[in-house]
C-alpha cells in the first residue's frame, strides 16, 4: 500500500478549563471549524466541587445543526469531591460541535484534556 497518497494529520493538544460562578447553561468549548480542522478528541474530564454543597452537573454536545446530546444529565458530585467522568478512549467531536455545562449550585471546576486534529500537508 502507497502511503504517499494518505493524508497527514497534525495534532495539537490543550487543556480547557472552566469554573462555573453561576447556574445558568454556558458555552464551555467549541471545536475548531476552520477549513483545517476535522475532529477533535475530548480525552478525559475532571469535574471538581470547590464548595461546601453537593452539586448536580450538566455535561451536553450540541452538533452544528442545534441538537444537544447529553453526556452526563444530573450527574451529582459530593461536596469537595473530584471525579473522571470520561476516559478511555474519549468522546469525539466534529468541527463546530459544542460542549455545553450546567450546575445547580456554583463552584463547579472542570478540566478536561482536547486533542484538536488538523489536516496535514
Amino acid at each position: 500500500m502507497d502511503l504517499s497518497s494518505q493524508r497527514q494529520y497534525i495534532q495539537r493538544a490543550i487543556n480547557v478549563k472552566h469554573s462555573f460562578a453561576g447556574t445558568t447553561q454556558e458555552t464551555i468549548y467549541t471545536a475548531p471549524s476552520g477549513g483545517d480542522f476535522d475532529f477533535v478528541v475530548v480525552k478525559n474530564l475532571f469535574a471538581c466541587d470547590t464548595g461546601n454543597q453537593q452539586t448536580n452537573l450538566d455535561i451536553s454536545i450540541t452538533d452544528t445543526s442545534s441538537n444537544e446530546f447529553f453526556l452526563f444529565k444530573q450527574h451529582n458530585i459530593s461536596a469537595h469531591a473530584t471525579e473522571e467522568l470520561i476516559k478511555g478512549n474519549g468522546v469525539i467531536l466534529l468541527a463546530g460541535e459544542i460542549i455545553k455545562g450546567q450546575v445547580n449550585h456554583a463552584n463547579i471546576d472542570l478540566v478536561f484534556s482536547v486533542i484538536e486534529y488538523a489536516k496535514g500537508d
